[in-house]
């Protein structure tokens, strides 16, 4: 297949993906803890299948296509200012099944330096607490992300398990820049109303042990959507070569 023909293909393949995450953001969400305004979508659950099966960066487009359509019907200014976050899920996963890992870990990375010197967590020497609450498991995620990929290069063996560990660490990318993104006064002030950086600290100490167990379950949601989805996409004539299932071969 040239490969004019299988960007062709590809192309199609994301405006069907973004119209089916689409339809999946409509899921009921659940309420943020202390922010009304503002649900945590399940449907976004799905953004690292988008990843694994479509590449990551056509993933990656075909998911912000589907945030933004979400996001203008009917417009949520609440939700604009968090609309790279699982495209950048769907980023992840897609360079983790390459087998990829420092990119991964380098938005991380970026991700949870800068948000050390935003206002709820600066002084770090004196916030270091809200700051853990808020990042603790985004910095497991960032360490384990070299080991999610060693495990996934050791083929049929841990393949199951480095495949959880992939959609774990997508969806903690997206709650990184989420995380990041709220603690910017243009966003937590500018938008949510709030004017004190201390309720906005309270806000990030809030039920931590929450949030790490809805991240898993997300993950456990795209892991069970993924295996049967990649068995019957890997079946399909031609599918293996035009997507982005080569990589997850065992």
């Amino acid at each position: 297949m040239s490969s004019r023909v299988r960007a062709s293909y590809l192309a199609a393949y994301a405006g069907v993906s973004a119209a089916i995450y689409y339809i999946f953001l409509w899921l009921p969400g659940l309420p943020a803890v202390g922010l009304p305004e503002l649900r945590i979508e399940l449907g976004a659950s799905i953004a690292p299948i988008l990843g694994i099966v479509l590449g990551p960066y056509v993933g990656f487009t075909a998911v912000l296509i589907g945030n933004i359509v979400k996001s203008l019907t009917p417009p949520n200014p609440y939700g604009m200012p968090f609309i790279l976050a699982a495209p950048l899920s769907a980023l992840g996963a897609g360079l983790l099944v390459e087998k990829k890992w420092k990119e991964p870990m380098a938005i991380m990375l970026v991700m949870l330096i800068a948000s050390m010197i935003t206002p709820p967590f600066n002084p770090i020497a004196e916030y270091w607490y809200v700051y853990m609450l808020a990042f603790f498991d985004k910095i497991a995620a960032l360490l384990i992300t070299p080991l999610a990929v060693m495990l996934f290069k050791k083929g049929s063996k841990y393949f199951y398990a480095s495949l959880y560990m992939i959609f774990f660490i997508g969806r903690e990318l997206d709650k990184a820049f989420g995380c990041f993104i709220f603690s910017l006064p243009i966003v937590y002030s500018g938008v949510f109303g709030i004017s004190e950086v201390s309720v906005v600290r309270t806000l990030f100490m809030v039920n931590p042990v929450f949030y790490v167990v809805e991240y898993f379950i997300e993950a456990a949601i795209a892991f069970a959507i993924a295996i049967p989805l990649v068995k019957a996409l890997s079946k399909a004539p031609g599918l293996m070569e035009t997507l982005h299932l080569k990589y997850l071969k065992t």
